[in-house]
């Protein structure tokens, strides 16, 4: 062979071994490649979002291009194998799922050191602590300070799982945060054949690995015997194997500091350092839910096909409760029954923009206000019910409500929901980089209804970006599971970038705004 071609072979130097480094390096250059793109994809989607387009459109519209982009493992970090497992871990701690094959398993502390999740087909043996690699069938995630990844041992055989996973690209960092509490999850959907790994909230959002061991099929029969080749991990019975574990191994210096729940110095106390450090919950990441809610009486073949809604049926048991009390709420209900002659919204702006008028006063020592409903009884943080007024600019700090259900219904105006990642135990890294990403935004108009639960929208910032105040009612209820009841709200402190607590509190009680703003409507020509 002669010429260009057989010059650049001659030329061309030995493949050299990738360094955990260099993967980072090639992770973050895909990352950064699909920025730019990202964003103007962003911007074109919510500008095309047809004119008067309700709140549910919106957040459908603009959750496509959220779906981001893949690489496949292999690529960007090719060596990955049995010789770069976590092999210096030791056995920390147990756990069991709890529904067969089928949950997310939450890893929640301050991990400064490797470390790996083993999800064993059989039960624990004390004589393989030290050694995991000793058991003979399990499904890993491995967890480092620039990487993570899947591995797969079968019968006493380890596969390579890098040609079947892929590295979503979304600016997060794929390894540990060593200096801060955060949760790293595993979602294994049993029914799918699919794994996935993220940090933080379990959501499309924050995914960053997925591995599809159903990939490609394109029939019944390639399904089925996909199926039976993966049966081990995947099949809901088999009279062969025993009940599965979940093993977390850490590395022993890891395991000497012991600091995965410690408030240090320079943190506040919030609701992560409460939890435990293996969660297990039954359902697997499959999609995320909507966050606006319609009453399932309305429900038709139509609107259940478009899947732009929750269904008031299917919140958690507390929203129930939180929906049915407050889904009537109006904010001129009375004028509009005729027992009243002037519109509460009319007296309400009034008061907001006139010099001197009591919630114009109120205002110019805070953002929004808080007018409570009726009394607490220890059944949410601070009192259940409360009206918020949000006027023109008005917004409220990056905050999560103490994992605790939630409803919001829009009575009146509109408002921007930001949606964040779960905060964790400090605001910025060691390099001052803010952590807090917002996930997604979008609008919701009157009569809007959204929800929180302790994993799903929990952490929000609200926004009036509206010419005109708006006006939400906001209730909260501790699930029915929540055996902490964290009575505060942690949210992020604007002033020194830190996370800080909220008590709920009370500007006016609902009889009193109401006579006040009345008086001051009836008396605004004197």
């Amino acid at each position: 062979m002669s010429g260009p071609r057989a010059r650049r072979r001659t030329n061309a130097q030995p493949q050299t071994a990738m360094t955990d480094q260099d993967a980072a390096s090639a992770i973050q250059a895909w990352f950064n490649g699909n920025e730019t793109r990202s964003k103007l994809e962003g911007e074109r989607v919510i500008s095309n979002v047809e004119k008067g387009a309700n709140g549910p459109s919106t957040y459908s519209s603009s959750s496509k291009f959220r779906r981001r982009s893949t690489v496949r493992m292999s690529k960007v970090i090719p060596n990955i194998g049995a010789s770069q497992e976590n092999n210096n871990v030791v056995f920390f701690a147990e756990s069991k799922f709890n529904a067969s094959l089928k949950g997310i398993i939450d890893i929640q502390g301050r991990m400064s050191e490797p470390f790996t999740l083993l999800v064993n087909m059989g039960p624990r043996n004390p004589t393989f602590d030290k050694d995991y690699s000793k058991y003979d069938t399990y499904l890993a995630l491995h967890v480092d300070h620039q990487k993570a990844w899947f591995s797969i041992k079968r019968n006493g055989i380890q596969v390579n799982l890098t040609d079947m996973t892929d590295v979503v690209v979304s600016g997060m960092h794929l390894g540990l945060d060593p200096d801060t509490i955060t949760t790293y999850w595993l979602s294994y959907d049993r029914d799918n054949m699919i794994i996935k790994y993220g940090k933080g909230y379990a959501m499309e959002e924050t995914t960053l690995l997925i591995c599809d061991f159903s990939e490609g099929v394109s029939t019944a029969d390639k399904l089925a015997k996909k199926r039976n080749q993966w049966s081990t991990f995947f099949g809901i019975y088999d009279p062969t194997r025993k009940p599965a574990s979940i093993l977390l191994y850490r590395t022993p210096s890891d395991i000497d500091k012991h600091e995965e729940n410690v408030v240090q110095a320079g943190e506040v106390a919030g609701f992560i350092h409460m939890e435990a450090l293996i969660e297990v919950r039954k359902f697997p990441l499959v999609a995320n839910p909507s966050p606006f809610v319609l009453d399932a009486a309305k429900a038709t073949l139509n609107i259940i096909d478009k899947g732009l809604y929750t269904f008031s049926s299917e919140l958690p048991t507390a929203c129930k409760v939180l929906y049915d009390t407050m889904i009537k709420c109006e904010l001129d209900l009375e004028f509009e029954m005729g027992v009243s002659e002037v519109r509460l919204s009319d007296a309400v702006r009034y008061s907001i923009n006139t010099e001197g008028g009591i919630l114009n006063k109120t205002l110019k020592t805070k953002n929004y206000l808080r007018i409570t409903m009726g009394k607490g009884r220890g059944e949410s943080p601070g009192i259940p019910y409360v009206l918020e007024f949000w006027p023109p600019g008005a917004r409220s700090p990056i905050h999560n409500h103490g994992a605790v259900c939630g409803m919001i219904k829009i009575l009146y105006g509109t408002i921007q929901n930001g949606c964040f990642n779960k905060v964790p135990s400090t605001v910025t890294d060691k390099k001052k980089n803010f952590r807090p990403q917002e996930l997604m935004k979008f609008d919701a108009y009157k009569d809007d209804v959204l929800w929180l639960s302790p994993e799903w929208w929990q952490t929000h910032q609200l926004r009036n970006v509206s010419n005109d105040f708006c006006a939400t009612v906001n209730c909260y209820r501790y699930d029915e599971n929540d055996e902490i009841q964290w009575n505060l709200f942690d949210f992020v402190n604007d002033q020194n970038g830190e996370v800080g607590n909220f008590f709920p509190n009370t500007d006016f009680t609902f009889g009193e705004m109401r006579k006040a703003v009345f008086e001051e409507w009836n008396n605004r020509m004197k």
